[in-house]
């Protein structure tokens, strides 16, 4: 199988990644707005040069508690398939590669969530590998682009 190139980064003390595919880059936390009617797993949106970027909060999506609020907070700048989004975390690790065969799939019955790809076990421990595209329901990207529309005025340049 070929290699899978994942940025390993952390929320929560766990372990997780993502496949560096689908990252754009990593930036510096900024302020987000508010974004009325949005569904629950966003945060607002923040305007990057003219393009207006969702924030998805993935502690919440998985239930757990905030992170405590902190002076540097890195944001993931995601590619989905529908949109571009922003997920803050606690802190990102360099990029590695892993033989996509070690990937317990999300079949596995031991992985108990549905937001994730499945799991690689490193030297260093297991990464929980996400599956991004489950963070937005068809329902939930529904309601944000409804929420969107409305708060056009908030994230105009």
């Amino acid at each position: 199988m070929d290699q899978l190139h994942v940025l390993p980064f952390s929320l929560n003390q766990q372990q997780l990644a993502i496949p560096l595919a689908e990252v754009v880059k990593v930036l510096p936390a900024l302020l987000w707005t508010p974004l009325p009617g949005a569904p629950g797993s966003v945060d607002g949106v923040i305007n990057i040069q003219g393009v207006p970027l969702v924030q998805i909060n993935l502690a919440r999506c998985f239930g757990w508690p905030a992170p405590p609020l902190q002076l540097w907070r890195p944001l993931l700048w995601l590619q989905l398939k529908r949109r571009q989004v922003l997920i803050p975390v606690d802190a990102v690790a360099p990029v590695f590669a892993v033989d996509g065969a070690v990937l317990l799939n999300n079949a596995n019955p031991q992985i108990n969530s549905k937001l994730l790809k499945g799991v690689i076990c490193t030297d260093h421990g297991m990464l929980l590998i996400q599956d991004l595209e489950l963070l937005l329901s068809d329902a939930d990207e529904s309601l944000l682009q409804a929420a969107l529309a409305q708060a056009a005025d908030l994230v105009q340049p």
